[in-house]
């Protein structure tokens, strides 16, 4: 049976009200990063890191010269809403980021594993030597 032009009209009104557009980049990210192969999850981290670098590089031109690198890496992750410490010691500065933070940077960086290739890749760019360690779900970045 065929629909008259009311009833095409009205289905497609139902359709729009209701229509939620998504990204699905994320799902497709979570899903590889669980269920993929190994080559596959390193390949993603990979180019996650390479994003938070060129994301780092970006972030350390807009900043004034006088910006330490420290304050530029904090100054950002405290914008994105991301748990943060900072802890003066004999070594030098350390900031240990959270990584169970949900918010840190949109999903799916709300996974530890890509929210960390983002960070260290980020810090790799800002800085010149930081040591970058991961200890559980919290990275320390030492300066």
């Amino acid at each position: 049976m065929k629909k008259g032009q009311f009833s095409r009209d009205w289905s497609l009104l139902k359709l729009a009200r209701t229509w939620e557009p998504r990204d699905i980049g994320g799902e497709v990210i979570e899903r590889v990063m669980q269920e993929g192969r190994p080559e596959a999850v390193m390949s993603i981290l990979h180019v996650i890191g390479d994003i938070g670098f060129e994301d780092g590089q970006k972030a350390k031109e807009r900043m004034p010269p006088f910006m330490q690198p420290s304050e530029i890496i904090e100054s950002t992750l405290l914008v994105a809403g991301v748990e943060t410490e900072r802890q003066d010691g004999e070594d030098g500065l350390t900031i240990t980021v959270n990584l169970d933070a949900h918010g840190l940077f949109g999903y799916p960086f709300s996974m530890a594993e890509p929210a960390a290739a983002y960070v260290t890749g980020f810090v790799r760019a800002v800085t010149e030597g930081a040591a970058v360690t991961r200890a559980g779900n919290h990275l320390q970045i030492l300066f």
